[in-house]
């Protein structure tokens, strides 16, 4: 597999200035299939009609359903769509992205975060921007160092990552092991993220793959 093969679909604003459609973007540039989902041209995307998405037809197939947690402030249907794509694409068999920022309202964090542990038994990969970290670490009370174990403990999600863009850091707890690496060259954390699922699903298991996936 290369990640030529690797097939992906964000769902997110129609502006396309969101964390969503960066992934795609970033993606796309590396060379997976990407699909940006979002309201028609003529729609208000906090009232469209989220209903006419065919999600099971949109995520059949796919490795990779990427979503950003602020997009539920949007509207009760970005909210009801982030919802349904989650739940076609895991009968589908897509794996679920989701990523953590501090929304442009801040005192909204604790919203777009609660819609997060809603489904977080549903989410593959959860992200958190550097920012998402101090944020999260002060609404759940738990120190940012120890922040992304806990989470995943607590969760059981099999990847919980961050990347700091300052140390060329990433961190990576997993559902087999904890690893930190230094990438060659400082990138954004939404690029790092999206080399890091455009290559994990063919970086092998265990520490080493999720290594190589960090380093691919």
């Amino acid at each position: 597999m290369s990640v030529s093969e690797i097939r992906m679909v964000a769902f997110g604003d129609p502006k396309r200035n969101d964390n969503a459609f960066t992934i795609s973007s970033y993606s796309n540039s590396y060379g997976a299939q990407t699909r940006f989902i979002t309201c028609g041209d003529n729609e208000s995307f906090s009232k469209f009609n989220h209903g006419k998405i065919d999600w099971r037809d949109s995520t059949n197939g796919i490795h990779w359903l990427i979503n950003s947690a602020e997009t539920i402030l949007s509207g009760e249907s970005p909210k009801s769509a982030v919802g349904a794509g989650m739940t076609f694409g895991e009968l589908e068999g897509a794996k679920m992205v989701m990523i953590v920022d501090v929304p442009k309202n801040s005192e909204e964090i604790s919203k777009s975060w609660g819609f997060v542990i809603s489904r977080i038994r549903q989410i593959h990969v959860l992200f958190f921007t550097p920012r998402a970290l101090d944020a999260i670490s002060e609404l759940e009370q738990i120190p940012v160092e120890n922040l992304l174990k806990e989470i995943r403990n607590r969760g059981l999600v099999p990847h919980v990552c961050t990347y700091l863009s300052d140390e060329k850091k990433a961190i990576v707890e997993h559902s087999m092991g904890s690893v930190s690496v230094i990438t060659k060259n400082s990138l954004q954390p939404l690029e790092w993220l999206a080399r890091y699922i455009c290559n994990l699903p063919f970086s092998g298991t265990g520490d080493l793959g999720v290594e190589n996936a960090c380093l691919g």
